[in-house]
């Protein structure tokens, strides 16, 4: 159950059930366009990176405990609080690079590792998701470079199955990908006509998805990889001042106590809102509290 009142979040909170700051920093490799999103989980830094281990087009689950099986690469929230439920009650972030931006925070379900951005033809994807969330209600899918993408222009295309059970759904417009996309980079997202981010566009009616069957380019982009994850959104702060620490109290100022599920691995999306510069980075952590 949650929280009764702000005297039963304070005593639960005194009592231990709280998983204090747990701290987070990122560093940028290269320098991200303005205008698009991009993964924090692949980057260096605390937690580690996520290396998208796993068999090219087959389903791999990830967690809090076990992260993608290789690498534990999700933020530590305290683990599992069985009959209990788990809120978030403050996040904050500060980068001293360029702003303003926006940071989502994202429970990583699993993904499909080894789509290769060098194809045109429909690539099966492989195994049967097992989501956190019911039916898939609110999941979303992200296609993310895992190895830069060539310099032919190609567009998007996929196959999924709805929350509803519903099966050969797909995108209802356009999606173009991004060419020399570098590694991070949700490919479809930016400022270019047909992009789309940082999920990609559901079919008229549908609130999320259960898994996706295929992906297909509509032409080899001459290079890379991409991993197609699937996500759901938890909460997100705007970056506004560089060098000035945004804070998010879910408790007062936004009172929503977004709410983190057993098992969720937790990861920042980043959109840039302006170029940011090669080596910089973003710190910041998250406190949540269960009842």
């Amino acid at each position: 159950m949650a929280f009764s009142s702000l005297d039963d979040l304070v005593n639960k909170m005194s009592n231990g059930q709280t998983t204090g700051q747990v701290v987070f920093n990122k560093l940028v490799p290269a320098a991200h366009t303005a205008g698009r999103w991009y993964d924090f989980s692949a980057l260096a830094g605390t937690p580690i990176a996520n290396a998208w281990a796993g068999t090219a087009l087959n389903w791999r689950t990830c967690d809090e405990t076990t992260g993608n099986g290789t690498q534990i690469f999700g933020i530590q929230h305290g683990g599992n609080v069985a009959a209990a439920t788990k809120h978030i009650i403050n996040a904050m972030a500060v980068t001293p690079g360029v702003v303003p931006g926006v940071l989502m925070l994202v429970d990583m379900q699993g993904y499909y590792p080894g789509i290769s951005l060098n194809s045109a033809t429909a690539q099966t994807l492989v195994g049967t998701p097992t989501l956190r969330y019911p039916s898939g209600v609110g999941v979303r899918a992200c296609l993310i470079t895992t190895a830069a993408a060539g310099a032919t222009a190609h567009n998007i295309a996929y196959s999924y199955t709805n929350s509803a059970g519903t099966s050969g759904r797909a995108n209802p417009v356009t999606v173009a990908g991004t060419a020399s996309a570098i590694v991070s980079h949700l490919t479809h997202s930016g400022t270019a006509a047909n992009n789309y981010g940082p999920f990609l566009p559901l079919a008229s009616g549908d609130s999320g998805m259960q898994s996706v069957q295929s992906v297909t380019l509509s032409a080899a982009s001459g290079a890379g990889t991409a991993a197609l994850a699937l996500v759901r959104p938890i909460a997100m702060m705007p970056l506004t001042t560089a060098g000035v620490a945004v804070e998010r109290d879910f408790v007062n100022q936004f009172p929503s106590l977004p709410r983190i599920i057993d098992g969720a691995c937790l990861t920042w999306l980043y959109f840039a809102g302006g170029t940011t510069a090669a080596n910089t980075n973003f710190y910041g952590s998250i406190e949540a509290a269960w009842s």
